[in-house]
């Protein structure tokens, strides 16, 4: 939908239902990230907690790499339809930025505040 906020729906045997993803932003690199989920009423509650749990799991595994990132003006992309995706992606969230976005006004080689 934009920046920070991600809605997934799905479909399956059990029910359909949606993922509601948003990110906001506390102070410089510290961010909280909310995660729901919404079924339909006759879909049994556990399998929201299982696809919760999952959903747990992934973001754990993700962690360690969303604390490494670091921006790239200029990426080095391969000819996959992977890295293709990603040029889309950042050529699509470009548009919420412009010249006089905020940006973090110092910079340090440690991540030492």
């Amino acid at each position: 939908i934009g920046p920070g906020i991600v809605y997934l729906t799905f479909q399956s045997p059990l029910g359909n239902g949606a993922f509601l993803h948003h990110i906001t932003p506390s102070e410089p690199l510290l961010q909280k990230l909310v995660h729901n989920i919404y079924i339909q009423r006759y879909s049994p509650t556990v399998v929201a907690n299982f696809l919760m749990l999952g959903e747990a799991i992934q973001v754990e595994r993700d962690i360690m790499i969303w604390n490494n990132k670091r921006y790239e003006r200029k990426p080095m992309f391969v000819k996959s339809k992977e890295d293709s995706l990603v040029a889309k992606h950042r050529r699509w969230y470009s548009q919420f930025y412009s010249e006089n976005s905020p940006r973090l006004k110092f910079q340090k080689d440690t991540m030492e505040w």
